[in-house]
């Protein structure tokens, strides 16, 4: 989570106590976690039965890829969660889907979690799975899948009232749930009621065990009608209502209590007042025809199409070769690390997100041949990476499960050889196969895959967007275009303004003899070098920018093997001494697409001269404010620009995508998707005075 701290935001766990029946207690707020008498029941009264749940998932429309979007306060150990998850599966539709957004401050341990969970045996199918893919307690945003994408958590872990205010989403029903307003306070604000009335709209529902004053005035504050109704077991009240617009306005009919005071109402937050070239197309852009083309079929383009494939869309994926992930996304081995910046910045932030949840990815989705967490390590192979990682850890304190400093021995004994220095091992890191990940996400029911197809022209129709080849052939037409086809983007005349760059990389693979020495996990320095597979290792990878070469040449395999022989002395003289073949010209070029800042572009396309006339004012004041909405070509997105890190910010993306195309929830929080939006690049040059 972004912050004005000089650290990332690691997050304390909730300090338990266990009582005689070993129920979980907080002894950091002195109250229970739920009901004594039955936690299960008291979930299935008070949030499910008091938001209508089950008959309101039967009626509700999932056209558009539309999930029932539940939020709630206080995760804790996920009870609400997997009840409501259980719930579902059980009366929902097959064709429905589920999306449960939640916050927690002080995330359990995972024993912990997993003792409390276990007493719910009924439930134990569900809880081994949120057990699996619990996120690390790093403050933030973290996406989750589960039942392959038809139920979506979305925990954000820190401040309620932070998170939520900077979150993106329409939520159907709110869960209020975490501890009593007199043990908790500090959460139960106006600012986070002023959150919840921003992410609600007409016919939102709201329950919640308390009928403490401090929540029924807020909730009338944010303009639902509420009222007091029995509470569960030896509680005598309980509260529950619905948030009801007419003619924008909420509409509150029922008599408030008398010992109620009347509220002035909370001001609806306008979160894009400071930003508004930044504020995403409107409601009216999401379509209800459930047709998306995706132009490339590398990792950015095939995740997309997988994400938009699984909430129900009919996806025409396209790309100019014969099989996906012939490209960028081509490498023998890529890798999945990410190298943090000593202090937070979006840029570290984005990709810190983007690795937890490409890990998660890659382990539920993955196929085990594709895909191996082998851990990777980062050598600090001189004196200025020496000292840059010693001020990360000074000013760093993540989870070890993240990252952790190794001294030589240690660095030695895990990638199996010897080596001249330490440095830091991220143990849950790993290599894939991004080839074959990218053959494995373009097949899906819902996905036609068009190879061969070459797309030269977009261009507006009644439906949309027509397609077109070189010879003005309209290959497909589709309401909604992603653009993931990586610098070659720019051909488009919708998107010629982007400034995006192509960098030739070259990989070396050299085929290893029965001696040759054994890697066991990645090793970065310079560039890489990953474990061998198929008898073959995979190292790179050369940094070649304006140089348009397709061509193998021996000068990046002498320069690849140059960057082996500096990090990792003792290895190099031992693939030497067996023999291993190191002169034979092997690998493959590729071209990375990169921007300026080194960040994907990820989001609707703006109109780039509409920009430039709205946003004008910018040239004179940089902190001018212009009241005007931000123009785009409707229903054109970009998913480009992921360098030599698709692997990390790929995934995440495309969970981006989706959610501007379908209006569901995002993944990020809203100044890592301003941070990502392609607009970003006209207003920092209006303010710089470039155009």
């Amino acid at each position: 989570m972004l912050n004005n701290q000089n650290h990332y935001q690691v997050l304390q766990h909730a300090k338990l106590d266990w009582d005689e029946n070993a129920l979980p207690l907080s002894s950091e707020f002195d109250d229970v976690y739920f009901s004594k008498a039955s936690g299960l029941d008291e979930t299935r009264y008070v949030f499910l039965q008091h938001n209508q749940l089950p008959e309101r998932w039967q009626n509700f429309d999932y056209s558009a890829g539309q999930s029932f979007v539940i939020a709630e306060t206080g995760f804790g150990t996920g009870l609400n969660f997997l009840c409501a998850w259980q719930a579902f599966q059980q009366t929902a539709p097959e064709t429905a889907s589920l999306h449960f957004i939640s916050v927690e401050k002080f995330p359990l341990r995972l024993d912990d979690l997993k003792k409390s969970l276990s007493l719910w045996p009924e439930l134990q199918v569900f809880a081994e799975q949120l057990i699996e893919a619990y996120p690390l307690p790093i403050g933030g945003v973290h996406r989750r899948h589960f039942a392959e994408g038809r139920v979506q958590l979305t925990l954000l872990q820190g401040d309620a009232s932070t998170l939520f205010s900077s979150l993106e989403a329409k939520v159907d029903a709110w869960f209020l749930d975490g501890f009593a307003p007199a043990k908790n306070p500090e959460m139960w604000t106006d600012e986070l009621f002023q959150a919840i009335r921003r992410l609600s709209d007409h016919g939102t529902t709201v329950a919640t065990f308390t009928a403490a004053g401090i929540v029924r005035n807020g909730l009338k504050a944010a303009g639902f009608d509420v009222k007091k109704v029995k509470g569960f077991g030896r509680k005598r009240h309980m509260v529950c209502g619905e948030l009801i617009i007419k003619n924008g306005q909420p509409v509150q009919t029922i008599n408030p209590a008398p010992d109620v005071i009347p509220i002035e109402p909370l001001p609806l937050a306008q979160p894009w007042r400071t930003t508004p070239w930044f504020q995403p197309p409107s409601k009216s852009q999401i379509t209800k025809t459930l047709h998306c083309a995706v132009i490339g079929a590398g990792i950015a383009g095939t995740t997309s199409a997988q994400a938009l494939a699984r909430q129900g869309y009919k996806v025409s994926l396209i790309d100019q070769a014969t099989s996906a992930g012939s490209a960028g996304s081509g490498n023998r081995q890529g890798v999945l690390y990410i190298k943090l910046g000593t202090e937070p910045s979006p840029h570290s932030q984005f990709y810190l997100s983007g690795f937890e949840f490409s890990r998660h990815y890659f382990q539920r989705y993955a196929q085990p041949e594709n895909w191996q967490a082998t851990g990777v390590l980062q050598l600090a192979t001189d004196d200025k990476e020496q000292q840059r990682q010693r001020n990360f850890l000074q000013r760093n304190t993540l989870p070890e499960q993240l990252l952790y400093a190794v001294d030589t021995a240690q660095a030695s004994n895990l990638a199996g050889t010897a080596l001249g220095t330490g440095g830091l091992f991220y143990p849950n890191a790993g290599w894939a196969k991004p080839a074959r990940l990218c053959e494995q996400f373009s097949l899906h029911q819902n996905i036609e895959f068009l190879t061969n197809c070459t797309v030269d022209q977009l261009q507006p129709c009644e439906q949309g967007w027509q397609l077109l080849n070189a010879a003005g052939e309209v290959i497909v037409e589709a309401q909604q275009v992603v653009i993931a086809c990586a610098a070659s983007a720019k051909k488009f005349s919708q998107c010629a303004w982007l400034p995006i760059k192509s960098i030739r990389g070259q990989t070396t693979y050299i085929q290893t003899q029965s001696n040759s020495p054994i890697l066991k996990t990645v090793v970065c320095h310079e560039g890489y070098i990953a474990p061998a597979i198929d008898d073959k290792l995979c190292m790179g990878a050369s940094f070649n920018l304006r140089d348009e070469t397709t061509e193998l040449r021996m000068s990046d395999q002498v320069d690849n093997l140059a960057m082996i022989k500096d990090a990792m002395p003792a290895f190099y003289q031992a693939l030497e001494d067996s023999q291993t073949d190191i002169t034979s010209l092997n690998g493959k070029v590729g071209f990375r697409c990169a921007s300026p800042d080194y960040l994907p572009l990820v989001g609707p396309l703006p109109i780039y001269d509409q920009f430039i006339e709205s946003y004008g004012a910018l040239r004179q004041d940089a902190k001018a404010m212009p009241d005007t909405a931000p123009s785009y070509h409707q229903g054109l997105y970009l998913n480009i620009g992921h360098g030599s890190r698709g692997l990390a910010s790929a995934p995440l993306a495309a969970e981006m995508i989706c959610s501007y195309i379908t209006g569901q929830p995002q993944p990020l929080e809203r100044e890592l998707l301003n941070a990502l939006q392609p607009s970003r690049f006209i207003i920092k040059s209006l303010i710089r005075k470039k155009v």
